[in-house]
């Protein structure tokens, strides 16, 4: 019998050796709690076609609820974590947008920048026009899909004639 201790509220829980070894097995291996519960492939992807749908008709309540559960069972998908964000962009959640599409990107295997276009959306709704700016070059930069690189490509100019009539307006 092992013994975990919650040190927080100072509680105790019981578990028998063999739970308490997959635990740390799990815990050394960086297994998600998909793996761990044996949720299969096939329901994790109903599941997100389902916070899709949600998210698709504007139940964001209901698309969140879904979301957060993918990104907890399956820390290591960059698509869960950025339909969470989306969901918090939608509800002008923009820092925590942000956050979570730093995240996605960060698991993202392929570098997709659009990821960043998101944030850089997002940073500009804030009102940060510099960190939007730093987003939106680096997608330029980088980005592969031509229509995002346009989109990209027409937030960098108009912040830029933004900017040269607020100068233009201070100098007359």
């Amino acid at each position: 019998m092992s013994v975990i201790r919650d040190i927080n509220q100072k509680k105790t829980l019981e578990i028998d050796d063999e739970t308490a070894e997959m635990l740390s097995e799990a815990i050394i291996n960086s297994a998600s709690l998909k793996d761990i519960h044996n949720i299969p492939e096939e329901m994790m992807e109903g599941l997100y076609a389902y916070a899709y749908d949600f998210y698709q008709k504007g139940k964001l309540d209901e698309a969140e609820t879904f979301f957060r559960f993918l990104c907890m069972y399956d820390l290591y998908n960059s698509d869960y974590f950025v339909g969470l964000a989306a969901v918090y962009q939608l509800k002008k959640q923009f820092q925590k947008a942000i956050d979570l599409y730093a995240i996605a990107f960060a698991l993202n295997k392929n570098s997709d920048y659009k990821i960043v276009f998101l944030s850089g959306q997002c940073q500009l709704s804030m009102g940060k026009p510099r960190q939007a700016k730093l987003c939106f070059e680096l997608v330029y930069e980088k980005i592969e899909d031509e229509f995002i690189r346009k989109k990209a490509k027409a937030y960098l100019d108009t912040m830029q004639k933004i900017k040269s009539k607020k100068i233009a307006a201070q100098e007359a």
